[in-house]
């Protein structure tokens, strides 16, 4: 194999593992910038008739980027599309904020202090850990972050609980 091939195959693996850092970097401070927000996402997450939130994912996860793509293609309202798109990434961190906490919740009982932030961690390691598996590993990141990013949508568009 030639040099060039070698290196192109390490910036793409250490680009990848980069985005995956920083995923789980940014859903740390997400998990620490909105807990309460986080904690209603991951009631809905965990609510047993899970029909609803896996539709309103489902819609998310397909219309919002196709949405985005349409506008952006178009001179007049690429702006749009931009915006659009960049708050969908936004549901995305969010919504793996709530997989990666509720990954960590189930398989560490006690961390001691900081136990939301440390579930947060080490659920986000083991979960990219396992997207990265060829084909279950992807099918598996696909289906909690549809599940995710619905129990994110219902969470924005529900009430607060009254404290």
């Amino acid at each position: 194999m030639e040099p060039n091939g070698i290196l192109a195959i390490l910036l793409c693996l250490s680009s990848l593992i980069a985005i995956k850092v920083g995923f789980v970097g940014m859903s740390i401070l997400i998990q620490h910038a909105k807990p309460e927000f986080i904690e209603r996402a991951s009631e809905h997450y965990r609510k047993k008739p899970r029909r609803w939130v896996i539709f309103v994912g489902l819609v998310n996860g397909v219309a919002i980027p196709f949405i985005s793509v349409l506008l952006i293609s178009t001179q007049v309202l690429m702006l749009f599309g931009l915006v659009l798109l960049a708050a969908y990434l936004w549901l995305a961190l969010l919504a793996y904020t709530v997989v990666y906490r509720e990954i960590g919740s189930k398989l560490f009982e006690d961390l001691g202090p900081n136990r939301e932030l440390k579930t947060t961690l080490y659920g986000g390691i083991l979960a990219e850990a396992a997207f990265l598996a060829p084909v279950l590993g992807q099918l598996y990141s696909i289906a909690l972050f549809i599940r995710s990013l619905g129990a994110v949508t219902l969470a924005i568009l529900g009430r607060k609980r009254a404290s």
